[in-house]
């Protein structure tokens, strides 16, 4: 029973009667209340992507006019210079320094217009209490569990489709070639930039907007969110778990700050394989095996142990039924441009692969 319900004595006719009655009012506040935060998201979901892609024209003007020391405006200079220089758009260290950029420069948009046009307070997520460290430690082995677990579940499945015909996308992120500038690129932006942008946006806003509507359904919704915005199923099926378990340390913690932490880790140790690839070094493959066989038993070991702590959160003094607020959560407009963006993405690498 919620503290809605706990004022009224339901033996009394009349005061049932002001029940439903106070029950429907609750029912419609909380709706507009919850289609207006979930609007705000889904918008600036749906103006991230956008600006994502923007800035994506921005960078190869930048780099253009970097390269060349003259500053240049015209798309056809640009579309020329990568003709006479095409070994720059098939480098790791130029996609890595893309995706800095336009990550960096549309979270910082999102960011502003998050806070002066919503005026949406995040700060307290980033609030750090002694403690946080060992948790996003302790909780690190059953995040990486989790996601070999799925990793290996998808990877028979993509094999037994790819037997069949069917390639399944998926995201490459390796290193193609040694070279300073593409170390340093890959280590920027996966293992700093991805996990805070990722985790302010995915975890933090997304929760902070939805929490007070139910705990357990902002975990769910926010973690399809980064599930399916990854745009591959490959990645899907494992972020969509792992998501699981980060929203639900975001949300016992009131700040994302251990789960950056855990994402961080996560990103490194992904990380490693490239590495030794790339340096041909067997004994830094060694290190990254040595780590998935610790994670496989302490994963396994921390879920046992507590696994009351990481199940998912309920939702209390909630007054519409669970349903009826994933649907205004995920069914309102901007949420419904933004599935239909995710969609597009997903339709358009599978055709591509194919």
């Amino acid at each position: 029973m919620n503290d809605f319900n706990r004022q009224y004595n339901f033996n009394n006719f009349s005061m049932n009667m002001a029940y439903n009655e106070h029950l429907k009012q609750a029912q419609k506040k909380e709706k507009k209340s919850l289609v207006r935060s979930a609007s705000i998201l889904g918008a600036l979901l749906v103006f991230y992507d956008i600006f994502i892609n923007a800035f994506g024209y921005v960078f190869y003007f930048v780099f253009v006019s970097v390269k060349t020391s003259h500053i240049t405006l015209s798309r056809d200079r640009v579309e020329e210079f990568f003709v006479q220089n095409p070994h720059y758009e098939n480098s790791s260290a130029f996609a890595m320094a893309y995706s800095a950029f336009v990550v960096i420069m549309a979270f910082i948009v999102i960011m502003l217009v998050a806070r002066f046009v919503f005026r949406i307070r995040l700060s307290h997520l980033f609030r750090y209490e002694k403690g946080f460290a060992k948790t996003a430690v302790i909780s690190f082995p059953a995040v990486m569990l989790v996601n070999l677990a799925l990793s290996f579940a998808i990877g028979i499945f993509t094999l037994i489709m790819s037997e069949n015909g069917i390639t399944v996308p998926e995201a490459d992120f390796s290193i193609s070639e040694v070279s300073k500038s593409a170390f340093f690129f890959q280590i920027f932006y996966g293992v700093i930039v991805a996990p805070i942008v990722e985790e302010t946006l995915y975890r933090g806003l997304a929760i902070h907007l939805l929490k007070p509507y139910g705990k357990g359904m902002a975990v769910i919704v926010s973690s399809l969110i980064f599930g399916l915005m990854h745009g591959n199923l490959s990645q899907a099926a494992s972020a969509f778990a792992i998501a699981l378990v980060m929203g639900t340390i975001t949300v016992q913690c009131n700040s994302i700050i251990p789960t950056i932490i855990i994402h961080m880790l996560n990103n490194i140790t992904a990380t490693i394989p490239d590495f030794s690839d790339v340096l041909g070094n067997d004994f830094v493959y060694g290190i990254y095996t040595g780590i998935i066989i610790v994670s496989l038993v302490l994963g396994t070991l921390v879920i046992f142990a507590y696994h009351k702590k990481i199940t998912l959160p309920k939702d209390e003094n909630c007054v519409n039924p669970t349903s009826k607020r994933y649907q205004y959560a995920m069914l309102n407009i901007p949420m419904i441009i933004y599935w239909c963006m995710i969609a597009y993405t997903f339709i358009k690498s599978f055709i591509q692969a194919n």
